[in-house]
């Protein structure tokens, strides 16, 4: 007796398992049973997914409603999904157009249809804008490298018909470094030949303007202005200053000059995001760099301890007048090698 209840209740088990089994839809689609289907709105359908938005009544309490439903083929049957996936722009575009659709079928108030179409009008102006941008971007940097490229080539020519003139402000340069090391000169003559020819400082540079921040402690020397009209700073300290001590420690002048440097940099910048105080000083540089000429030390011990502050600092470069001679002598010689 025991083995005929457990074989009924097994046999029953079976009889209810392919009964739940026949229950599981064969296909894609929906049926609504207890409601009345009022519309309907495919958002998307292949062979293993579909979701549809319905507009619905219920059969007993006449309640209509909004229903978004998406079912997935498993390896049984199709099988209802909790909530709806959507998987590109395109099936959210199907979704608005469904609840537009449905809303105006179940003649809801207080709906603003409109405003969905405004937001989609609006995201597609956006989609479109991003794509454009996209493009105008493509377009620039093409045109950026194609004018680097003319004023690269403009730039070897004017480079080249001023080699005559880059001689002679070498030459001068170290005649006025060698009289003002002998006091035959006063070192202000060689820091004002030295604002006169940007050059010196590389051939980017186009122009010098001196400039005086407001305020009785926000005064340097000047800028150096590059062809595309971003700025430098410089400040020229004396060819007699000492780079380092005895003890081969940085001298004292150099960590000075270098500290109000950076006061100068960072007065010029708050200047630059005023706009009263940079239409006033004519200062627009947000990101200035510093320049620092000191001294003429040409020990090997002086040279190492500038590269290592030099290596330290990312937006200020200390050089020496020697410096400024040598760097000359180097773009002049490169200068006359491309012109052969």
């Amino acid at each position: 007796m025991k083995h005929n209840k457990s074989s009924s209740k097994k046999g029953k088990a079976k009889a209810k398992g392919r009964r739940s089994l026949k229950n599981i839809p064969t296909s894609g689609d929906f049926e609504m049973n207890y409601y009345e289907e009022l519309d309907s709105h495919k958002i998307y359908t292949s062979e293993k997914r579909i979701a549809k938005i319905f507009g619905a009544r219920d059969k007993k309490t006449g309640e209509s409603f909004l229903r978004i439903i998406s079912r997935s083929k498993k390896p049984h049957g199709w099988s209802i999904n909790w909530g709806v996936n959507l998987y590109n722009s395109l099936h959210i575009n199907k979704l608005f157009q469904g609840i537009i659709k449905i809303v105006k079928k179940l003649k809801w108030s207080g709906v603003e249809v409109n405003d969905i179409e405004h937001l989609k009008q609006q995201l597609r102006e956006r989609e479109e804008a991003i794509v454009a941008l996209e493009q105008t971007n493509e377009k620039t940097r093409k045109e950026h490298d194609e004018l680097m490229i003319r004023f690269g080539e403009q730039q070897k020519k004017i480079l080249q018909s001023r080699i005559k003139e880059f001689k002679e402000d070498i030459k001068k340069l170290k005649d006025l470094i060698t009289s003002a090391k002998s006091g035959k000169i006063p070192e202000s003559e060689l820091q004002e030949f030295l604002y006169q020819k940007p050059w010196f400082f590389g051939t980017e540079y186009v122009n010098s303007v001196p400039q005086k921040l407001r305020g009785a402690h926000s005064k340097f020397d000047f800028y150096i202005e590059r062809f595309n009209k971003t700025n430098d700073i410089v400040e020229i300290k004396l060819l007699s200053d000492q780079i380092i001590n005895k003890d081969n420690s940085i001298n004292t002048k150099v960590v000075q000059a270098v500290d109000q440097l950076i006061d100068y940099m960072e007065s010029s910048v708050a200047a630059a995001h005023s706009r009263v105080i940079s239409k006033e000083e004519g200062i627009y540089e947000l990101r200035p760099r510093g320049i620092v000429i000191i001294g003429s030390d040409n020990s090997k011990n002086a040279k190492e301890k500038l590269q290592k502050w030099n290596y330290q600092f990312a937006h200020i470069t200390i050089l020496t007048y020697l410096d400024i001679l040598k760097k000359a002598e180097a773009l002049l010689k490169n200068i006359e090698k491309k012109s052969k």
